[in-house]
């Protein structure tokens, strides 16, 4: 009976056990342990989700702050509980590997990756670009260079439904003195002259737009030290920008509720519901470092606005103003 008794103790408390429960997600927690399925702090920072349709599939893609260093990917059917798909790009010997997004190119049924490609004293500042034919790669680095001749640090990436086009915006020129914008090429895998100055010194910026107006969030240049974000309004994604201010309600740190942005992401299936991105780095970029997600509201009057939530799920986009699509 007691050797029963010790198997049945085992198998229910085995590490694969524990992790399955200790995974179980059905809201989002800010700030909060965040655990993939296998048990273990998830480690995917700086980084952006995409939805695959086909797949009816998340893609969590972010910096591995662990051993090996480079990209992580996670999967998710539910955006609260995620799985590791592993290390889908190791820096190898790249210095400083940032900020990855990744961007579906459905012409040509391939996944490509942008990110901060730079040395250990940030003096490099070029954006890298890879491709893989699967979601959770491998991805393989295709080149690495400076935009139309700028400095390239902190990324954040937008993507148009409407025109299939893509941007990135990226913090620029003598230690993110200001954020530029450029058109990516038609395959997404290089750049276009299509490059303008936002004229704003900032960094970790994070791209929506709604009603026919682009959001710009931004931080401050900080470092690892949480800051007041500021977001800007355009009436075209290439500018001109106006500063709007600090979005961030209630935020009595003034540090944006102790995150970074890095990214922001538009939740298919629903009316306006935009996800904030942010890293709580807590002082360095560590693997054990926290997430910061909460919806974004964007008022009738057209301000965003960003409110804390010790707690909160993705009912939040479902009243009578805000339903599902169908």
């Amino acid at each position: 009976m007691k050797q029963v008794l010790f198997i049945l103790f085992s198998l229910l408390f085995s590490p694969a056990a524990m992790a399955q429960l200790s995974a179980r997600y059905t809201s989002f927690k800010p700030g909060g342990e965040w655990l993939a399925e296998d048990g273990v702090h998830i480690d995917c920072h700086g980084g952006n989700i995409i939805y695959v349709e086909s797949l009816k599939t998340y893609y969590w893609y972010g910096e591995h702050r662990g051993e090996p260093r480079g990209a992580s990917c996670y999967s998710s059917k539910d955006l609260y509980n995620w799985k590791k798909e592993g290390v889908v790009l190791e820096k190898g010997d790249i210095q400083v590997f940032e900020r990855p997004k990744v961007i579906y190119d459905e012409a040509n049924k391939r996944y490509v990756m942008w990110f901060h490609y730079d040395g250990n004293n940030y003096t490099i500042a070029e954006l890298g670009v890879a491709v893989s034919d699967s979601p959770t790669g491998p991805f393989i680095i295709k080149d690495h260079f400076r935009p139309t001749g700028h400095e390239s640090r902190d990324i954040g990436m937008y993507f148009d439904p409407g025109t299939k086009k893509a941007y990135i915006g990226y913090a620029a020129d003598h230690t993110n003195l200001t954020i530029r914008m450029v058109e990516l090429s038609a395959d997404y895998l290089g750049i276009t002259t299509n490059d303008v100055d936002i004229k704003a010194h900032c960094e970790g910026p994070g791209i929506l737009k709604k009603g026919g107006i682009f959001y710009l969030l931004t931080s401050g240049c900080s470092g690892w030290t949480p800051n007041p974000a500021t977001y800007y309004t355009a009436p075209d994604i290439m500018g001109p920008y106006i500063d709007q201010g600090h979005p961030f309600n209630g935020d009595a740190g003034n540090n944006s509720f102790n995150s970074q942005p890095c990214y922001i992401f538009k939740i298919p299936g629903y009316k306006d519901a935009y996800l904030y991105m942010g890293d709580r780095w807590n002082g360095g970029g560590r693997p054990e470092s926290q997430y910061v997600f909460l919806p974004i509201t964007i008022t009738e009057e057209g301000k965003m606005e960003l409110h804390w939530y010790k707690e909160w799920d993705l009912t939040m986009f479902t009243p009578e103003r805000n339903r599902p699509v169908r």
